[in-house]
């Protein structure tokens, strides 16, 4: 049995691009992350990839003093860049078949399990929504 090698390397290109097409079109429903306290007085936003983009502040968010404020700031960050990994998973696991999750989690692109801490009184938004809820292992 002969193999036609340009056929193969044309099906496996394809594939390559038909993931790629996919991957795309999921990819444009996710977008910046933003984490906010319940009283408005800090926020920030991080892109999918988990990139600070933005901090914004009140003059409320200064009483409660600079070191209190910064610990704020990234506990904000941090909870909206595990969200945005989280978006990320979502949007990208469905693509990239059944060794994507792997791949994604070697990347920090893990979902959110039900035991994930949140901080709070602050409030989140995702462009994909809350994300879906695992079942407990």
């Amino acid at each position: 049995m002969d193999i036609d090698i340009d056929y193969e390397l044309d099906a496996v290109a394809r594939r390559v691009e038909q993931t790629d097409q996919q991957a795309a079109a999921h990819l444009d429903r996710v977008g910046p992350v933003t984490g906010q306290a319940a009283n408005g007085a800090v926020s920030v936003e991080v892109r999918p990839g988990g990139q600070l983009s933005a901090v914004h502040l009140t003059p409320a968010a200064l009483s409660g003093g600079a070191e209190a404020l910064a610990a704020q700031i990234m506990a904000l960050a941090a909870q909206a860049t595990r969200r945005a990994g989280a978006a990320m998973h979502q949007a990208l696991a469905p693509v990239l078949g059944p060794d994507g999750e792997r791949h994604l989690a070697s990347l920090g692109y893990e979902p959110l399990d039900n035991d994930s801490p949140d901080i709070e009184d602050t409030v989140y938004e995702s462009p994909l929504g809350p994300p879906p809820r695992r079942p407990r292992r």
